[in-house]
């Protein structure tokens, strides 16, 4: 069962959008405990329509590549991780959160792990089976994100550097 109803969130995104109340005060008067949770509704209601109301269940699950796109498209756009959330259609914008948190402390292959236990496949299929197309798409999409991690952490040091040398500046004056 939800918190909130279809209807319920589309009389309150209907009444934001026809008065002049703020998210803060239509988040009091409807006593929700947080305007984000308003403001995300009127986004998704502007973006989907009242489609983007509905609670969406079973969960989806994400391929490595698709995780690797959706970062990749934050990184380039220096969008937020809701931006990105709602660009993609992903429910829930920590997940995009931990998808980024995973690629940072674990590398690449962690997006590419699958949850829970592997498929034991019999000696007669596992000779049948070729890698090779999926391992050349995943090897160019792994250098792709190397390029990217690359670019940031040149970008990091630079930033690091120039603080350094602002505090060098600043204690000889």
């Amino acid at each position: 069962m939800t918190k909130y109803t279809k209807q319920f969130k589309l009389h309150v995104v209907q009444d934001y959008l026809t008065s002049s109340l703020g998210f803060i005060l239509i988040a009091r008067k409807y006593q929700i405990k947080s305007h984000a949770t308003v403001n995300k509704w009127v986004r998704q209601y502007q973006r989907f329509g009242v489609s983007g109301l509905e609670v969406r269940r079973p969960e989806k699950v994400y391929d490595g590549n698709f995780k690797v796109t959706v970062l990749n498209w934050m990184k380039t756009n220096q969008a937020s991780i809701t931006e990105t959330a709602l660009n993609f259609d992903i429910s829930a914008p920590s997940t995009i959160w931990q998808w980024q948190r995973t690629f940072e402390d674990e590398g690449l292959d962690a997006l590419f792990r699958n949850r829970g236990r592997s498929k034991i496949m019999s000696a007669d299929k596992q000779g049948k089976k070729t890698k090779q197309p999926d391992e050349l798409t995943r090897l160019r999409d792994e250098n792709e994100l190397l390029k990217i991690e690359n670019e940031y952490l040149k970008k990091l040091k630079a930033l690091a550097q120039s603080q350094v040398d602002n505090e060098h500046k600043s204690s000889k004056n």
